[in-house]
């Protein structure tokens, strides 16, 4: 791995150590929205030669998840792989983990993961992985996975259950010991590629959890499910969704890894990143990639619905496979 250089955009191994001005593209001036788009300039953080599925920054460390064998990698703050670090069995389809919460009942730190098969991953601080919960799902389904900050789900871990080639799927809430609620159901077409729980600022649906989805591709949309499992559709996309993310209201200004946006891309096998100072204007908003066309969105509260914007990016390619995102602050 090097360190950041002037180089072909996106196609290197690089280390989470600064940020590169990369030629933008521009967006048509007749879109609405267009003249407010940010212009976001996307470097390579790391390559770490995987099928990535998701990335997952702990505070101190990074983990890679990798595609259908369903190995934990770990990583120090540079980006860089040190080795094998847990593994679950091998499924197909993607697996999702996060950080524990540490706290609302749940172990001190470790990971949870959410498997093809609907299982929930307990992995310890060590490396040890056990079934901390099983969803009553029979379908296969893209791992989906976060934790409610905000309360409005109790503070419980939530899951989704369903995928591109499904329709619709199911909303499940875990608590601390492992007990499964179901909290709703959500209609195709499509099904969940990734969950998140939205921020006490974001409007209408603060507290909510938000569901991208996508249709094979084709359709994409961000659902949104309240505590009651009643369903929004607040936005939707010419591909689908995938990975998600919202802009922290409070972003360190230096250190490593720098703060900003991560997503992975499961072809290229690489960590895409993008500042955090490139979205000052947007706190609050939620960040939605689409998979295969790499375009990034904004979903922001507007009076009293909401507005979708998509910005000006340098992934230019003809093709992206775009998952798992975090955003380090």
């Amino acid at each position: 791995m090097l360190p950041f250089a002037t180089v072909e955009p996106l196609r290197v191994g690089l280390i989470f150590v600064g940020v590169l001005g990369l030629l933008a593209v521009a967006v048509p001036a007749d879109r609405p929205g267009a003249s407010q788009a940010p212009s976001l300039h996307f470097t390579v953080g790391a390559s770490p030669a995987l099928k990535l599925t998701d990335v997952i920054w702990t505070g101190t460390r990074f983990f890679y998840v990798e595609n259908t064998t369903n190995k934990l990698f770990v990583a120090g703050p540079d980006g860089k792989t040190t080795g094998l670090f847990a593994t679950m069995p091998n499924v197909v389809e993607e697996t999702r983990c996060i950080p524990s919460p540490s706290k609302f009942g749940y172990p001190k730190g470790g990971l949870f993961c959410h498997s093809p098969d609907n299982r929930i991953y307990r992995v310890t601080a060590e490396g040890t992985t056990t079934v901390f919960a099983t969803l009553p799902e029979p379908e296969i389904s893209d791992g989906a996975l976060a934790v409610d900050r905000v309360g409005r789900f109790g503070h419980l871990l939530v899951a989704a259950t369903g995928r591109s080639g499904a329709s619709g799927g199911d909303v499940y809430t875990i608590d601390a010991a492992g007990a499964v609620r179901k909290v709703g159901s959500y209609p195709g077409p499509g099904g969940a590629e990734n969950v998140a729980v939205a921020p006490a600022s974001f409007g209408s649906h603060a507290g909510s959890v938000l569901i991208t989805i996508d249709q094979d591709n084709t359709y994409g949309s961000l659902l949104a499910m309240d505590p009651n499992g009643a369903v929004t559709t607040i936005a939707r996309f010419p591909d689908g969704a995938n990975p998600i993310a919202f802009v922290p209201s409070r972003v360190r200004k230096k250190g490593v890894p720098p703060a900003g946006f991560y997503v992975v891309d499961t072809g290229l096998g690489q960590v895409l990143f993008a500042s955090a100072d490139q979205f000052s204007a947007h706190v609050g908003a939620a960040i939605v990639g689409t998979e295969v066309k790499g375009q990034i969105w904004l979903v922001e509260p507007s009076g009293a619905g909401f507005e979708t914007t998509q910005a000006r990016t340098n992934l230019t390619d003809a093709s992206y496979n775009l998952e798992g995102s975090k955003f380090v602050s």
